[in-house]
């Protein structure tokens, strides 16, 4: 993604990412989601409109991160490292 475009949006990590998964601080989400490299639509998402996003964090890790838009950029209420198989699998069919 754009870094210009990333900066201007407003990113808000929910609280339950780094009490589900302490190893990443919202610092490293935050990261992550500015160096994203991978973005899709998740069609037919009960949270629709859903996003999935992987990007490296500060510390050279993939995180995967799953969110939603709001008035004012993004919330994130899913991120994870390193990458689920669900989401390896996810990434992987929309390649082929």
């Amino acid at each position: 993604m754009d870094d210009r475009w990333n900066t201007m949006l407003e990113l808000v990590v929910h609280p339950r990412v780094s009490a589900r998964h302490p190893q990443l601080s919202d610092e490293d989400v935050r990261v992550a989601w500015q160096n994203s490299f991978f973005q899709a639509l998740r069609t037919g998402s009960k949270n629709s409109p859903e996003y999935l996003w992987i990007g490296i964090d500060g510390k050279g890790r993939e995180v995967e991160m799953v969110g939603v838009p709001t008035a004012t950029g993004y919330l994130i209420y899913h991120a994870n490292t390193p990458l689920s198989k669900r989401v390896r699998d996810e990434v992987k069919g929309r390649r082929t």
